[in-house]
């Protein structure tokens, strides 16, 4: 499998998507991706989830040229909230290139929309029937479109738009390119390929394998994205795994997850490539043998790992395609033992949790995250626990001597509530969880 510097793209575009948590190609990227460099029209069968937004997206942004005011690409999308991931998309990629990307979709003021193609934009993510509307209208000139994308276009017949798509592609420069994407292949899409692209590579991947999804319990919790680390924090304080391992998808973004952790006091490390062999050997002694509680890692670092009883899994960013997920979540709960694996999203991410059930068949359950009087409640309840278990398991004599040589100056109440404290607090600081 190549990595993404095999694929020529310019050093602003590989930071970017380094940053974003690419490491090695999806399947459907290694195929597309030089495909679309060199200007080939393609048709390419994949699901929704196998990574090909960026497929298509990184030749779009590699290959625009930023100050134009007219449009080099645009970008067809069924629905407005596809639309918008996909702009977004983009613009992550294209977050060191100085490129306008501008989502056109109903629903939204097409004055505000008029205005933004009037100040120039380089790249347009569109629904079929408000880009046809601009066009109408005449205000968006597509006559410098080089490449368009029709991205799920069965939904887009699904949803009654291939009327709308055929007009617009009339209407484009004859001499563009096309790429067609969409996870299955009516016959209306197999003649509205044959009709408007030329000698089209057809790609038909296929679906991914049978997908063993362990017997974990799985939940997700949608919350805004400057809330995530709270949410974490509060999460692990209502459950108190004994080991939790956290996913996310950079480098960057374990270090900082990892220092956020042992800011709030909990024995966190981090676990990418950049560390050392000896770095990560220590780390991973350290999670073994419970001298770490949370182990901060990116997949590849992840990989191979033994990594025996994790009772909690946390994927804080989105693995990269559905496989990922199964991949992440198999670590929870090993060698029979059960598990819990949990995912947080920002709203707009929602869509991401529906293909991981529908290309697993798993389901995922949404949840909220825990209120401080919860997570309260809940370390009480651990407490009274381990009280008992104590007071059960005996050994616990020696303390007796003390406890009698106290009573005769304090009220028995109160030493008891003193030493639950003590015991609450025992072995760490005082930890701060967004409460």
């Amino acid at each position: 499998m190549p990595d993404f510097t095999t694929f020529g793209l310019r050093p602003e575009v590989l930071r970017a998507i380094a940053e974003m948590g690419f490491e090695e190609p999806s399947p459907v990227q290694a195929q597309v991706i030089p495909l679309f460099l060199q200007g080939k029209d393609v048709v390419v069968q994949a699901l929704t989830g196998t990574g090909k937004t960026a497929a298509f997206g990184i030749p779009l942004v590699e290959r625009a040229e930023p100050g134009g005011r007219l449009p080099q690409a645009v970008v067809l999308a069924p629905t407005r909230e596809l639309a918008l991931q996909v702009s977004e998309h983009l613009s992550r990629i294209a977050r060191y290139r100085p490129l306008r990307i501008a989502p056109i979709y109903g629903g939204q003021s097409i004055d505000r929309q008029i205005r933004t193609l009037r100040q120039g934009v380089q790249i347009v993510v569109a629904t079929p029937g408000r880009l046809m509307d601009h066009m109408q209208r005449g205000t968006v000139d597509l006559r410098q479109v080089r490449v368009l994308v029709l991205d799920e276009a069965d939904e887009m017949l699904n949803l009654g738009f291939l009327e709308d798509v055929e007009y617009i592609l009339q209407h484009l420069p004859a001499e563009r390119q096309t790429g067609l994407f969409s996870a299955t292949m009516p016959d209306p899409i197999l003649a509205l390929a044959r009709r408007y692209l030329r000698d089209p590579v057809v790609l038909r991947l296929s679906r991914p394998r049978a997908l063993t999804v362990p017997a974990v319990e799985q939940v997700y919790y949608e919350v805004p994205a400057r809330r995530k680390l709270d949410a974490l924090t509060r999460i692990l304080d209502a459950l108190t795994p004994e080991r939790t391992l956290v996913f996310c998808a950079t480098r960057r973004m374990v270090d900082e997850l990892a220092e956020a952790l042992v800011s709030r006091g909990y024995l966190a490390e981090a676990l990418h490539g950049g560390l050392s062999q000896a770095a990560r050997e220590q780390v991973l002694r350290n999670f073994r043998e419970g001298r770490t509680e949370v182990l901060v890692a990116t997949d590849v670092a992840a990989r191979g790992l033994d990594i025996p009883e994790v009772a909690l899994v946390v994927n804080y960013d989105l693995p990269q395609d559905p496989e990922g997920y199964v991949h992440r979540i198999g670590r929870a709960g090993r060698f029979g033992r059960p598990g819990r694996a949990v995912t947080l999203v920002v709203p707009w991410e929602t869509r991401e949790i529906r293909v991981i059930e529908r290309v697993t068949g798993a389901r995922l359950q949404r949840a909220e995250v825990p209120t401080a009087a919860e997570v309260a409640e809940r370390e009480r309840q651990a407490l009274v626990e381990r009280l008992l278990d104590t007071l059960a398991a005996g050994g616990w004599g020696p303390y007796r001597a003390i406890v009698e040589d106290l009573l005769d100056d304090h009220d028995p109440v109160d030493l008891a509530a003193a030493a639950l404290s003590l015991a609450a607090g025992r072995g760490r600081p005082a930890r701060a969880s967004g409460r």
